[in-house]
């Protein structure tokens, strides 16, 4: 895997590169030069192609320094066997920008705070496997639905080409607050929820 991702990110920031220096700040008439562009949407390829995840990133351009939004990540493999896997998520951002020698801000090194609300399944585990009193816990185990809040602190690093194409790189992790094992009454159950959630990946997108 490492063998195919670091051409792959050698190649994405080559290309960003060389719009860089190419392509003029207005492209044509019709379109607004990217330093007055304020709007960004993301999509994290890495977790699509591991997930199978969707996850859609928007970002406002606050000024040169600094920029918040949200992201929404969605879950496709509704069987993957993992608890700290969510189902859905929703996330707001704030990031703070350094070093940027453009004269169009929010990208460069960055470093983000967020927050997330979490909804996802976990297993609920059974030391009983035969009740003649309650029939339900002969099953041995069940699925039981989980919501978790959380905050978290990620850093990267984002390209923006003078024509709007964005490629960014970033990782991070946060803390769910709340509880993470057995809510049940019965103590021969036990259900594990997620304690940390991962932030990050490789992102392609626009800005506009």
């Amino acid at each position: 895997m490492k063998k195919i991702i670091l051409p792959l990110l050698l190649f994405a920031s080559g290309i960003i590169y060389a719009q860089d220096d190419v392509i003029p700040d207005e492209i044509d008439s019709d379109r607004k030069p990217v330093k007055e562009r304020k709007h960004e949407l993301r999509l994290d390829a890495l977790e699509a192609i591991l997930g199978p995840i969707l996850e859609v990133n928007y970002e406002y351009v606050l000024g040169r320094y600094s920029g918040v939004g949200a992201s929404l990540s969605l879950n496709l493999d509704s069987d993957n066997g993992f608890d700290e896997f969510h189902k859905f998520a929703f996330t707001p951002y704030y990031r703070q920008y350094f070093f940027n020698k453009k004269d169009f801000g929010a990208r460069g090194l960055f470093a983000e705070g967020n927050l997330r609300l979490a909804f996802g399944e976990s297993y609920t585990y059974n030391d009983i496997f035969f009740s003649p009193n309650d029939p339900s816990l002969n099953s041995g185990d069940r699925t039981e639905n989980w919501t978790q809040f959380g905050i978290g602190f990620a850093i990267g690093q984002k390209w923006v080409s003078r024509n709007g194409f964005i490629f960014e790189i970033s990782l991070g992790a946060g803390r769910y607050f709340g509880d993470n094992g057995n809510d049940d009454d019965d103590d021969s159950f036990y259900s594990e929820q997620p304690e940390f959630y991962t932030r990050g990946g490789f992102l392609v997108g626009y800005r506009f």
